[in-house]
């Protein structure tokens, strides 16, 4: 039987499995032999209209070369406010994800934070009408300054960064445009 560790790890994966399919993007998760601080890419796809041999329009879809990597992270140990997620996160990671922003030209970085209720039977529930996964996986960039900390770092997840279809879309439409550089 799995760690419960790599049991919420899994959960994370399959939300963001869930949420990148429904954005129509592509997605690749645990694909390098050694992670070193990246869980996963989205890859944003593209339309591209050419013709063919016959004059005719084509249309064929490709990556377009814009990604936003992720840092991925599952707890039942996060606390709500009223406009925010609170998280202590391990300060190595804190000061990857940092010194990661402030890296010129590095592809974007986010941490996704899968927010698990408190108790194991409340995390997944399958019947034939649905299949629900509680709670939700909200994203961040971090910026700033490195923390001294040498064990953790509080950090605040605005409610407002949901991770859903929508925003996997806009966050790789802001990659594209260079806005989350």
């Amino acid at each position: 039987m799995l760690t419960t560790q790599h049991i919420q790890e899994d959960l994370s994966r399959a939300y963001i499995q869930a949420v990148s399919a429904r954005a129509g993007v592509n997605l690749s998760i645990g694909s390098h032999a050694h992670d070193y601080g990246v869980d996963g890419t989205f890859h944003q796809v593209a339309i591209r209209v050419y013709l063919d041999k016959a004059g005719e329009r084509r249309a064929r879809r490709l990556n377009s070369g814009f990604n936003l990597e992720f840092q991925c992270k599952a707890s039942t140990d996060w606390l709500e406010e009223p406009d925010a997620i609170v998280y202590d996160l391990a300060a190595k990671t804190y000061n990857d994800l940092v010194q990661r922003a402030a890296t010129r030209n590095a592809t974007p970085l986010v941490l996704i934070l899968m927010c698990l209720p408190p108790t194991e039977a409340e995390w997944f529930l399958l019947t034939e009408e649905h299949l629900l996964l509680r709670k939700c996986c909200y994203w961040h960039r971090l910026t700033g300054s490195e923390t001294g900390n040498e064990n953790q770092r509080r950090i605040r997840i605005p409610k407002a960064q949901l991770l859903d279809p929508t925003t996997v879309v806009d966050l790789l439409e802001r990659v594209e445009r260079g806005a989350l550089q």
